[in-house]
């Protein structure tokens, strides 16, 4: 048996002028730039949530039950003290949520930028092309059930992350043809 390959025309696959020679699809993708992201919150948020809600499951069981740490007095302590620590862990993570919401990423045919605003100031970090060294895609298992990843591109002297982007491995495709460019 002999295997069948698929059948191509010349219209169909462009060739060099000078030499003859076919260029491979792959060679013939470009990336339509610039190439406009952001990083996707749904992490942070189920982050909140978790923390709020154990929060306030320690409290209602301590508040309900004040024998399980040694009495009412000693229980008011530990549920102020859970209660504050629940607080700073809830703003944190919409801090969190406000920088993501304020971060972008471009990527296009010569630099990879990373660039957020936080209280009327702006930060950005921004990668040629050419200087990326090795490029990586990132998904936990979490990741890939939400749907999300973290591109890391490493340029010798510290890498750039393109944290949580949604539909990643179409990102990184698009990243990868550009580097191998």
């Amino acid at each position: 048996m002999s295997a069948q390959t698929p059948d191509t025309r010349d219209e169909d696959v462009p060739t060099d002028a000078e030499s003859g020679a076919t260029t491979p699809e792959s060679e013939r993708k470009t990336v339509s730039t610039p190439i406009r992201t952001h990083p996707t919150v749904r992490p942070t948020l189920i982050w909140l949530g978790v923390v709020t809600v154990l929060g306030v499951g320690v409290i209602a069981a301590i508040w309900t039950n004040t024998d399980l740490v040694g009495g009412p007095q000693v229980a008011n302590v530990v549920i102020q003290a859970v209660g504050l620590l629940t607080l700073l862990g809830i703003l944190r993570f919409l801090a969190r949520v406000y920088v993501l919401r304020q971060t972008k990423y471009v990527v296009d045919e010569d630099t990879i930028t990373r660039q957020y605003e936080l209280f009327f100031r702006t930060w950005q970090r921004t990668v040629p092309v050419s200087k990326v060294r090795s490029h990586e895609l990132r998904q936990s298992r979490v990741q890939k059930l939400l749907g999300y990843g973290t591109i890391s591109l490493n340029q010798g002297l510290g890498a750039i992350e393109l944290e949580n982007v949604t539909s990643p491995h179409s990102l990184y495709d698009d990243v990868s043809t550009l580097v191998e460019q």
